[in-house]
């Protein structure tokens, strides 16, 4: 029920439509039109959130049902992402130049702590500093089993599995991995104290980079502190868009120029549901 709150809101301040497929003409400035439906979960059977991410003429829209209750907009043609606020009525963005300056001041922030718990000696703070850099720079070992399509990288501080299927098209498959790692980056932005997004671009780089896969799922087990903690992430390709979700867009569009603009700092960064 959740994963489409965002496109009812959505649809709600917009004219009604019916949900039949349509067909999209590969479009001259990205792929063609399709939707990806992306759950997240911990160690529970069902999912923390379910989104969906819609893409119309290259720019991709991701739903999520909240809270709060946001569109996300990647347009890499403008190097940017935006974020839409339904309930406040306000809008802002960050530049996707932004986004890789604040995961590098992460990933030297974490070395300079780790450096400082080594500093002050004893052996928990060593095992500390070590599973820190292990989220960063992961040095994995890497295996892969090109029958099942599945990829394992290894680290004595975390584990990855990921499965793909082979993508023909190279638009939709370039698209998807963009999205997927602006988003990465960006839910480190919203929320630091989770995972690291380095294990997760590293496994998508491999996945889609070096073995041309289109992810369908992605698990990790890591160990922050305490217990080993895990997060999955599943991803479901539709490829093609109703006239619905076309609707959704359209009204998405024409409410972004009604909303309020703030400075990201202003906006306000917002906090998903982790798993405890």
């Amino acid at each position: 029920m959740r994963t489409a709150m965002a496109m009812a809101a959505v649809l709600a301040l917009g004219a009604g439509g019916d949900d039949q497929p349509t067909s999209t003409p590969p479009s001259p400035v990205g792929p063609a039109d399709y939707k990806l439906v992306i759950a997240m979960y911990g160690v529970a059977k069902e999912p923390i959130s379910t989104t969906e991410l819609v893409v119309h003429k290259g720019r991709a829209f991701l739903f999520n049902p909240g809270p709060p209750l946001e569109v996300m907009i990647h347009d890499p043609s403008a190097g940017r992402l935006e974020m839409i606020d339904l309930k406040r009525k306000i809008r802002s963005e960050i530049s996707l130049k932004k986004l890789d300056e604040y995961t590098n001041k992460l990933h030297d922030a974490i070395a300079a702590a780790s450096t400082k718990r080594e500093a002050q000696g004893g052996k928990g703070n060593q095992i500390a500093a070590a599973m820190s850099r292990d989220l960063i720079d992961p040095r994995f070992s890497t295996s892969y089993d090109p029958a099942a399509h599945r990829l394992r990288l290894t680290s004595p501080t975390i584990e990855v599995e990921g499965d793909g299927v082979p993508e023909p098209d190279e638009a939709r498959l370039a698209s998807i991995h963009a999205t997927l790692v602006a988003l990465a980056k960006m839910d480190a932005v919203r929320d630091p104290r989770d995972l690291p997004p380095f294990p997760r671009l590293e496994a998508l780089r491999a996945l889609v980079v070096d073995h041309r896969l289109r992810p369908t799922e992605l698990t990790f087990i890591y160990r922050l502190a305490g217990a080993p903690q895990k997060l999955r992430w599943t991803f479901r390709l539709e490829p093609a868009l109703t006239n619905r979700e076309r609707e959704a867009i359209a009204t998405v569009e024409a409410i972004h120029e009604l909303c309020r603009y703030a400075r990201f700092n202003r906006y306000g960064p917002t906090t998903r549901n982790v798993p405890k």
